[in-house]
């Protein structure tokens, strides 16, 4: 049940932006146009739902990295490149903002 809620906040989430990121390539001054508050919420909303199931894997993951990271770094004689190569691979934000989902900010994760 969980997993088809989130398969359909995330298709609602991509569809909600996908008419407008089109538009604006076709018409750069719709760039400045007001959001209308409707959709505002409704890519918060989204952002929210979506961060019930992304946060908790996501801190499971970076709990996960940054044990196998100090591992490496034992395991090679305190070679902190080695590490931090493990923990590089989950660098980036921990939470999916509304902005990431209109396309207004990059989503990074790792480098």
């Amino acid at each position: 049940m969980m997993k088809r809620l989130a398969c359909a906040v995330a298709v609602l989430a991509m569809l909600s932006g996908a008419g407008r990121a089109w538009a604006v390539e076709q018409n750069p001054q719709l760039e400045r146009a007001p959001v209308h508050p409707a959709e505002r919420a409704g890519v918060s909303l989204a952002a929210a739902l979506l961060n019930a199931v992304y946060f908790p894997a996501r801190l499971v993951l970076t709990i996960v990295t940054a044990e196998l990271g100090g591992f490496t770094g034992m395991m090679t004689g305190g070679d902190r490149q080695a590490a931090g190569a493990v923990w590089d691979a989950t660098d980036g934000q921990g939470f999916i903002t509304p902005a990431m989902l209109e396309g207004r900010e990059p989503m990074r994760f790792g480098r």
